[in-house]
């Protein structure tokens, strides 16, 4: 399963993550907010796993200078651009490498892991968090969309409109049993895991219908929801303790 395949969805994906860079997101701030006062104690090593196109370390190395940031990712051109992104940030370094791979890689190497917007888009998180658990000495933010019941949702979605989606399903957006993944990460090692809900309190348009971008819905609570085409996004933000 491949999110983008060929040119055209090399360069929409690449836009999308940009945007990220130009205007902060606000699950972006809640993140910020959370792992603050973990990056200001001391000179911590920190890992963004499935970095993207770095935006997150666009944001925070500025202001945690003494902070070490890398990114990893398995695409090379998003590497290139987190490079060209973070070029003015000396407490920043980017590679290409496998997230699954970070046992092997970079064992116990970060104080503080970040895994942001990865796990829902994967096809199961055992490994990659098997993964970024070995490489973590102290503590992981994460986030991914959260059920709160014993059940795990497989949602394999087809965007026809892109190269990869003539061919196949193209990526996934699967909702995860959170007590389910709250009990394997504590079997992985996790002494406390603290949990935060996700309520976005601005309204987000809905673009082209043909594409999965993000929108809101109000609910009758007067809350809104996010969602991506016909897929909710019951978001939560995970802080594991090593």
């Amino acid at each position: 399963m491949t999110y983008f395949k060929g040119e055209a969805d090399k360069e929409y994906n690449l836009e999308s993550m940009r945007a990220y860079v130009r205007h902060k997101q606000e699950i972006d701030k809640l993140l910020e907010k959370l792992v603050a006062p973990y990056l200001a104690k001391g000179s911590p090593k920190v890992l963004d796993a499935a970095c993207g196109v770095g935006h997150l370390v666009y944001h925070l190395a500025p202001q945690f200078p003494r902070a070490h940031f890398t990114g990893i990712d398995e695409t090379p051109y998003l590497i290139e651009e987190a490079k060209k992104i973070n070029a003015s940030a000396p407490n920043a370094q980017f590679l290409v490498g496998d997230i699954y791979r970070l046992k092997k890689t970079h064992p116990k190497k970060f104080d503080i892991a970040m895994c942001w917007k990865t796990l829902s888009w994967i096809s199961h998180y055992e490994e990659a968090m098997r993964g970024i658990v070995a490489a973590t000495k102290s503590h992981i933010f994460t986030n991914s969309l959260f059920y709160d019941g014993d059940i795990d949702y497989e949602i394999k979605v087809r965007e026809y409109t892109k190269e990869a989606g003539k061919d196949d399903f193209n990526v996934y957006f699967n909702i995860y049993s959170l007590p389910r993944f709250k009990r394997f990460v504590q079997e992985l090692g996790a002494k406390k895991i603290t949990e935060y809900d996700f309520e976005i309190g601005i309204d987000l348009p809905r673009s082209n219908i043909n594409y999965m971008g993000t929108y809101t819905i109000k609910l009758e609570s007067g809350k809104r929801m996010q969602m991506s085409g016909a897929v909710p996004m019951p978001w939560k933000i995970l802080h594991i303790e090593l």
